[in-house]
């Protein structure tokens, strides 16, 4: 049952004191793909998730935190690598490999003497896309690996993500380590097991997300059961979301609004004065790297974007005023329309499309007003910075990697239309607007989907 389990960790570290960090410590971190902020309990969301919650009360909250991109792989290489897409170069599921020159938080800390262990739940990380760089341990579980494509073999549960993360954790005994734990359940077609099967018929995305939770208060449990929790960071990160219809989206990847941009992103662990807090300011996913990096005691490698966000965690006065960048080029590479890309500077957020759009978040939360006309100094100047982001001073040459015909099945098995990488350069500025492509955009979806269907 759920509440035993959650009530044995939350005991275990209820009873001990959290005054100060207790070197040397353990780094967990669980990304939750395709989940939107607002559907967790501790954003206000109508999912079950009394782990998270957990997690949430006892630690720091980043109310704000953006993705990179509506995309698994370029996000989980932004998470991992502390930079922007345009300085990776993995801008799409299935057309890349991370560059073998990235240097990736597991490489940091597997130098560091950490244990290195991945276990993933999709064959949109599988190693052959780069991000086993510096795991001891990735374990994918033979994703990708099979000869027959059935939905078994493009995506796992996270009952048996645990079971591995769990069986991995044993074996380490008492080394240090650091997990990282994908789970994939909430992606389209979301079917989580029948006893987290909502009541008469209704939706599926947040049982998923329920069975998670479920699923991670295991992982929760066995920390606590041998004072691990004492010592070990947990990070808690959504890769993207889903847009559940907003805008006319069905799920991600095409449109860049806070639906799919807008992420969970917590952090809990024995660390002085980071408990019961909330932060407002805008964050990004690629400060997660340089974040525990600093938690941790190493620094982070000056020419990445992302910057450390304990002085936020620890509650000193600073406001943050870091620059938001998100992109998708998914309408480009699958369907041949403008790629989009967005900033925002605290407040407000544009977006570059052939039609521009520039929203106040605060105000318009639902990004339904258009300001751009109105606000043409402000849309300029975010223009010039988002550009200039564009074009960064360092990029990595990401690694070639072979869509044969296998794999454009097992993506579209999920729902991708492999393509593939577009050569470099600015695409023309006649390409057509995403936004009046959704009818058409969904009609191709919806096919890939039923070809893409399995029993």
């Amino acid at each position: 049952m759920l509440v035993p389990l959650v009530a044995a960790f939350a005991t275990g570290s209820a009873c001990r004191s959290r005054l100060a960090p207790r070197p040397p410590l353990n780094l967990l971190v669980v990304t939750l793909d395709t989940t939107r902020a607002d559907a967790l309990g501790a954003y206000g969301g109508r999912a079950i998730t009394p782990s998270l919650d957990y997690l949430a009360s006892g630690g720091v909250v980043f109310e704000q935190a953006s993705t990179v991109a509506p995309l698994t792989l370029p996000a989980h290489a932004s998470l991992f690598t502390g930079l922007f897409p345009p300085s990776h170069g993995v801008r799409g599921n299935g057309q890349v490999a991370l560059a073998p020159s990235s240097v990736t938080l597991a490489e940091r800390l597997k130098t560091r003497g950490f244990r290195t262990g991945a276990f993933v739940s999709s064959f949109v990380l599988d190693r052959q896309w780069g991000l086993d760089q510096g795991f001891d341990v990735y374990h994918d579980g033979g994703i990708g690996a099979e000869q027959q494509i059935d939905r078994e073999s493009v995506r796992r549960p996270a009952d048996r993500v645990v079971d591995d993360a769990l069986d991995w954790m044993r074996q380490i005994e008492s080394s240090r380590f650091f997990a990282w734990l994908h789970f994939y359940d909430a992606h389209a077609p979301a079917f989580p097991p029948p006893e987290f099967a909502p009541i008469g018929g209704g939706d599926n995305y947040f049982a998923a997300i329920g069975f998670i939770d479920f699923q991670l208060s295991r992982i929760m449990t066995f920390l606590a059961e041998h004072h691990l929790d004492e010592r070990t960071i947990v990070v808690i990160v959504g890769d993207h979301g889903e847009s559940l219809g907003e805008h006319g989206e069905p799920t991600h990847g095409l449109f860049v609004y806070e639906s799919v941009l807008h992420v969970p992103f917590i952090i809990h662990g024995p660390l002085a004065n980071t408990q019961g807090r909330r932060v407002s300011e805008p964050v990004r996913i690629v400060d997660v790297m340089p974040t525990v990096l600093d938690l941790l005691g190493e620094s982070a490698a000056p020419a990445i974007n992302g910057q450390t966000l304990v002085p936020l965690m620890t509650g000193l006065p600073r406001e943050a005023s870091l620059d938001v960048y998100s992109e998708s080029r998914y309408p480009l590479d699958q369907f041949g329309w403008s790629p989009l890309s967005a900033l925002r500077d605290r407040r407000y957020k544009l977006i570059l499309a052939p039609r521009p759009e520039l929203y106040d978040l605060e105000a318009d939360p639902r990004e339904s007003v258009n300001l751009y006309q109105q606000r043409g100094d402000l849309a300029a100047s975010m223009t010039r910075r988002l550009q200039a982001l564009q074009q960064p001073a360092r990029q990595e040459t990401p690694a070639s990697v072979p869509v044969d015909a296998a794999t454009r099945a097992r993506l579209a098995s999920l729902g991708y239309i492999a393509a593939s990488a577009p050569p470099p350069g600015s695409p023309p500025p006649t390409l057509a607007d995403p936004k009046d492509q959704i009818d058409l955009y969904k009609q191709l979806t919806r096919t890939v989907r039923r070809q893409g269907e399995l029993p």
